[in-house]
């Protein structure tokens, strides 16, 4: 598969370090969570879930190592699902979704160490996905292992 195939498809060779990784996908809006969720399939183990509190549980059942999560959601933001996960297990690599109104809660998150990256809403999906391939690479380095390449199939 070469260049235009991937623009066209945006399927990635598998690479089984790449695989293995664990991404939680939250958000209050279970559209997004679907279109979030078909943008990674093949590339994670997914997991996802529509409230701060499922995803709380998902994180303690599994091994997740990426989490994508929406800023607005009722009960529980996004931040304060970060600051929980952070308790958990600081290695994760969280990123936010977020609006342009909630910039102060942004500057907050990233002030106190709760955020890798955060990504405005409306997002670009293939930015979306090159940003969470980047986010795998630096959880591989920061636990001191050979970071996947991302090959592009047929490259």
């Amino acid at each position: 598969m070469g260049w235009k195939d991937f623009k066209k498809t945006g399927q990635v060779q598998a690479d089984t370090k790449l695989s293995a990784l664990g991404l939680l996908i939250v958000d209050d809006e279970k559209s997004i969570v679907t279109t979030l969720e078909e943008s990674f399939r093949g590339l994670f183990k997914i997991h996802t879930a529509t409230s701060g509190k499922e995803a709380l549980q998902i994180f303690r059942d599994n091994e997740i190592n990426l989490i994508v999560s929406d800023q607005r959601m009722p009960e529980m933001t996004g931040i304060e699902l970060f600051s929980h996960i952070k308790d958990i297990n600081p290695t994760t690599i969280r990123i936010l979704l977020t609006g342009y109104a909630d910039i102060n809660a942004v500057i907050r998150g990233v002030n106190e160490g709760l955020l890798w990256k955060y990504v405005t809403k409306p997002w670009n999906a293939e930015d979306l996905k090159a940003l969470v391939r980047e986010g795998a690479r630096k959880y591989y380095k920061d636990a001191g292992l050979d970071a996947p390449s991302f090959r592009i199939l047929g490259a």
